[in-house]
């Protein structure tokens, strides 16, 4: 009994001399990685940058289902995200939609000055497109647009630092994803 004990002390000897032993030198430097874009937390409640966790994308793609009337405004939304890392396309009999396209047409409560609403929760999440208050093709590309931005885990920027599609309020957004929104796409998605 009397030699286990003394392996087993030998070992722990080792085992704590090795541990004990200094950290040898790095021979490459630390690689740190870019911190994702900020929000315009006034805009974006709270959130501090663009987030794969509060996004749609499911397994590197974002499937959609189409129940809104404004195809052509779809079709733009699509075309303009689709940027190569997140495969963007409309669900088939084989997958979930992670996200519906819906119309709503109302001007009461938080609707008054709404036009579009991307709807985070369990499920497939929802991109409404109020067409009490999208007027023109403009309005309603832009909005449909910058709803999958959301839906993509982009916040809302402040349009007095650069141009970008994710602007709070449709006068000050771009048409379709800057210069600078492609930057943030590849920060967040590669």
């Amino acid at each position: 009994m009397k030699p286990l004990q003394i392996v087993l002390t030998i070992t722990l000897l080792v085992i704590g001399v090795t541990a004990a032993a200094p950290p040898p030198a790095p021979d490459t430097p630390v690689l740190v990685a870019a911190a994702y874009a900020a929000c315009w937390t006034k805009y974006s409640g709270g959130q501090a940058t663009d987030s794969r966790g509060n996004s749609s994308v499911d397994g590197g793609e974002l499937t959609y289902d189409d129940a809104t009337s404004l195809d052509d405004a779809l079709s733009h939304a699509v075309r303009s995200w689709s940027l190569g890392t997140i495969r963007i396309r409309k669900d088939d009999a084989t997958s979930y939609a992670d996200v519906e396209f819906k119309d709503t047409n109302r001007t009461d409560g938080q609707w008054r000055d709404l036009y579009g609403y991307w709807e985070h929760g369990p499920g497939t999440d929802v991109i409404w497109l109020n067409l009490a208050n999208l007027t023109t093709a403009e309005a309603k590309r832009k909005t449909a647009a910058h709803e999958l931005g959301h839906a993509l885990g982009f916040c809302h920027k402040d349009p007095s630092k650069y141009s970008t599609l994710m602007a709070p309020h449709t006068g000050d957004m771009a048409s379709a994803p800057t210069a600078q929104d492609k930057k943030n796409y590849t920060l967040l998605w590669g």
